[in-house]
């Protein structure tokens, strides 16, 4: 049997490929072995033929080994769908992964850690509890052979929503002639799900507005915090599905002014007292309030209304709770309403009160005393001057080291016995006259 190969025969690539390049060679070496440089030269070109066979040929290929890289969580949307959620967070632990990649010569170079892809695909949980799950890393130029660390040990549990209230406080630099409120929260809940033990700790989002320099109503998207129930912890929201990642508010921002609440009667009052009385005086609690509202409302306002308390049949004083009357354009009053104090007291009256009596004090021994009739005009309440006209009242005259003779003296009327009372004679003096008792005139 003749084993000699057939010259015809296809033979490899590989080796048909070799032994032109043979050929060639002898053939170049042949014609350059003459001359030194064409020597040199020659052995460039087989460099770079040897180069070309390499780069071509993809079976022979170099391992390159990448640190540092990081993965990404995948299957998300199927963990939840099986009604289970992630308890921590693995983003640290991918975060520092290598990959060792086996590749063809002509790809060595170009592998980078920004063409090698990491990923935790947690699509074939199916139970709650610690498990262990498989990290997976492709390349777009070549094979990857191994992962380390290859699987990352996590927990599991039950997923669990619910809807918490935003609460939202400004912050920052507040002037103290402006006024500030929170007007509105966009959303005012937010909808939270994810491991049962986190959701269930949450109990309410907190979002901070800085109003340093803001001098006009404004709105702002926030980020928020999620709080945790009783101790006031942040809880972190990197494992959680949130229907909002931000809170729109919006904040009012007026300048402000203190203003005087009015106590003439005719605007605070309405209806009549008791026959015989009237209101002498009303008084507020506070007697002033800061309004809000924009600079030309603010200019023209002087002072401030309140709805008129009725004081129908009345016959004493008494407090009263009272609206402040609401303006077109205020934003914002220290205070809605006001007490009002009305004092009632009957209503006064004049009448001559003749034959005044007079009581003489400080009159010498041997003194006889005579002296003028007086007539007063007396202004008082009713019942004090009705009174005064039944009793009628009296006058003292102080005669202290006067000796005889004729004098003009002031009058005294008992204001401490008549407080409410005013006195008008029809005299400011008196005519007295002493004289030595037993001598005629």
């Amino acid at each position: 049997m003749n084993n000699k190969p057939n010259e015809n025969e296809a033979r490899p690539p590989m080796d048909t490929l070799r032994m032109r390049l043979a050929k060639i060679g002898k053939a170049t070496w042949k014609l350059l072995s003459k001359n030194f440089g064409l020597k040199v030269l020659s052995l460039l070109l087989a460099i770079l033929l040897w180069n070309y066979v390499i780069s071509t040929n993809t079976s022979i290929t170099r391992t390159k080994t990448l640190n540092g890289l990081t993965g990404y969580v995948t299957g998300q949307s199927t963990l939840s769908a099986n009604g289970l959620a992630l308890l921590q967070d693995p983003t640290e632990e991918l975060s520092n992964i290598s990959v060792t990649v086996d590749a063809p010569q002509a790809y060595y170079a170009r592998i980078s850690n920004d063409n090698v892809q990491v990923s935790l695909d947690l699509s074939s949980v199916r139970t709650a509890g610690s498990q262990e799950v498989s990290l997976r890393a492709t390349s777009s130029y070549g094979r990857v052979t191994d992962i380390s660390p290859d699987s990352l040990t996590l927990t599991f549990e039950a997923q669990d929503s619910r809807s918490v209230p935003v609460n939202a406080a400004l912050t920052g630099d507040v002037q103290e002639d402006y006024w500030y409120n929170i007007s509105r929260i966009n959303p005012a809940n937010l909808s939270v799900s994810g491991a049962a033990s986190v959701v269930r700790s949450i109990g309410s989002a907190s979002v901070a507005v800085d109003v340093t320099g803001r001098d006009a109503p404004f709105t702002q998207a926030q980020p928020y915090s999620l709080i945790e129930t009783g101790t006031g912890e942040i809880i972190s929201p990197e494992m959680l599905n949130r229907s909002s990642s931000s809170v729109s508010v919006s904040v009012d921002v007026y300048p402000t002014k203190e203003l005087p609440v009015s106590t003439d009667l005719a605007n605070v009052i309405t209806g009549q007292p008791a026959e015989g009385f009237v209101v002498q005086s009303v008084s507020m609690q506070p007697e002033t309030v800061t309004v809000a509202a924009d600079d030309e409302l603010l200019e023209g306002l002087t002072e401030l209304m309140i709805e008129p308390v009725n004081v129908d049949g009345m016959s004493q004083s008494f407090m009263a709770r009272a609206e402040i009357s609401q303006l077109s354009g205020l934003r914002n009053l220290s205070s809605e309403q006001v007490y009002v104090n009305v004092v009632i007291g009957e209503a006064s009256i004049s009448s001559w009160i003749d034959d005044v009596g007079v009581q003489v004090t400080g009159k010498g021994e041997g003194l006889s005393v005579e002296y003028s009739k007086l007539r007063v005009y007396v202004t008082g309440p009713r019942s004090e001057v009705e009174r005064m006209q039944a009793e009628g009242t009296f006058v003292s005259l102080d005669l202290s080291g006067l000796g005889a003779g004729v004098y003009e003296l002031e009058p005294k009327f008992d204001v401490e016995r008549y407080p409410d009372m005013t006195f008008q004679p029809e005299r400011e003096t008196m005519t007295v006259t002493l004289a030595d008792v037993g001598t005629d005139d």
